[in-house]
């Protein structure tokens, strides 16, 4: 893998990443975080569970839809870790 490989992996990782977010309505879990999220999503995807859905858009050899599940998939279950409670409440305290 060359620098300029490495480079478009970490940006399509962040990008997917910040998609799944919005789209599960967790995190934030910052830009570094969103890329690690990422990253792990598409690995989930590709090489655990070897899904590729059939004519999904690919971006340097990542396929975009199945990273984006993949980082959602990822985003539910940290969110469920860290939190104990599923995505993000928006829950107000009450003034005493």
């Amino acid at each position: 893998m060359t620098v300029t490989q490495l480079i478009v992996y970490l940006l399509v990782a962040a990008v997917v990443s910040i998609i799944a977010e919005r789209l599960v309505g967790s995190g934030p879990w910052g830009l570094i975080g969103n890329i690690i999220v990422g990253l792990i999503g598409i690995w989930l995807m590709l090489n655990v569970l070897h899904i590729i859905l059939p004519g999904d858009p690919v971006v340097a050899g990542v396929p975009i839809i199945t990273s984006i599940v993949g980082a959602m998939i990822v985003d539910i279950a940290l969110s469920l870790l860290v939190r104990g409670k599923g995505p993000r409440r928006n829950w107000r305290r009450r003034a005493l």
